[in-house]
């Protein structure tokens, strides 16, 4: 698997509500390959991939564009010196490291800063750049991406590796025999404005949404172990029914299947029923360690799984149509 376009995106700056940068490599990507893009404000962008026929069900993939940050709240007297607040769940360890690198993106370009947390604020950091900032100017760590062996290390692997895939899948399902829509999302990690909006927007029959993970080893997820199905969490709760579909589907590939239950934290899966939509939701993660940190880990073959799953699923009308009828109440 060629990860060049994966660096390529983690070397982007795309805080909640300001995901230009990914999404204009999104969209390149998505005409280099003729495809025409749909974009729905500032909230999503989607693509359609035609399948063997009109009437074949339709499978949306999603993944959000946007990474955890920071956006300047208060510009003190030098207006080089400022405190910012949280946008999502950014963090590092302020303990082995005081002061964290980080680039302020302004009205005039972007900049470097340092970051050190606030004593007096919860989630607000205080900021020192190089240049003037002001309010509302966003801030994300310094991008860092290198592969190193089996895995990939990088600053916004949550959610860079979702998008890559999207890049990925467009020049691999030429001719899937499902209709397929590959699309991206705004705010997932500070509101989840942009997948209500998709929600309403694209009618799907499937719905799958691409995003990253804890590796945990008390639920025995861990890197190389293949992506991850969440069961159940704040956004999504998928039954037996799919479930049983799905461990059959991935025994049948020879492609394993994690799975997880996190209640506490979710992910775009709730906007769609809160939409109305009737479409089975299935969130398949990557697992990774140091989530939201200046340093993310993801193993390489985690992504080539995932990648070579989705494409599997959408060369099998039957799978995905089984999919959908368990996800619907029915006689046993």
């Amino acid at each position: 698997m060629d990860l060049s376009s994966l660096l390529d995106l983690c070397g982007l700056h795309s805080t909640p509500g300001d995901e230009d940068e990914v999404v204009s490599f999104l969209l390149r990507c998505w005409r280099q390959h003729g495809l025409v893009p749909e974009v729905y404000g500032r909230y999503a962008v989607a693509t359609r991939i035609s399948g063997a026929s009109p009437s074949a069900p339709t499978v949306l993939i999603c993944a959000h564009a946007d990474s955890p940050g920071y956006v300047v709240q208060r510009v003190l007297s030098d207006r080089r010196r400022a405190v910012a607040v949280a946008l999502g769940g950014a963090t590092w360890d302020a303990d082995e490291l005081p002061t964290q690198e980080a680039v302020v993106k302004t009205a005039s370009g972007s900049g470097s800063c340092l970051l050190s947390q606030s004593l007096l604020e919860r989630q607000a950091v205080e900021v020192f750049a190089n240049i003037d900032v002001a309010r509302g100017d966003r801030i994300c760590f310094r991008p860092k991406a290198r592969i190193r062996g089996s895995r990939v290390q990088a600053s916004f692997l949550d959610n860079r590796i979702g998008c890559f895939l999207l890049t990925h899948l467009a020049g691999a399902l030429s001719a899937p025999a499902v209709n397929v829509v590959l699309a991206a999302t705004a705010s997932e990690e500070f509101g989840g404005f942009g997948a209500a909006v998709l929600a309403s927007r694209v009618q799907a029959d499937l719905v799958i949404c691409l995003d990253a993970t804890y590796a945990d080893k008390k639920q025995d997820v861990r890197l190389g172990g293949g992506p991850v199905l969440t069961l159940s969490d704040a956004s999504v709760l998928v039954g037996r029914p799919v479930w049983n579909v799905l461990e059959r589907l991935s025994q049948a590939w020879e492609l394993p299947l994690q799975t997880e239950i996190y209640n506490s934290s979710g992910t775009d899966a709730r906007a769609f029923p809160a939409q109305g939509s009737l479409a089975p939701v299935l969130p398949l993660l990557i697992a990774s360690e140091g989530n939201h940190s200046p340093q993310e880990t993801a193993a390489i073959s985690d992504l080539e799984t995932l990648a070579a799953w989705l494409t599997q699923l959408c060369g099998d009308s039957a799978a995905v149509a089984e999919l959908i009828a368990a996800g619907v109440f029915g006689e046993a």
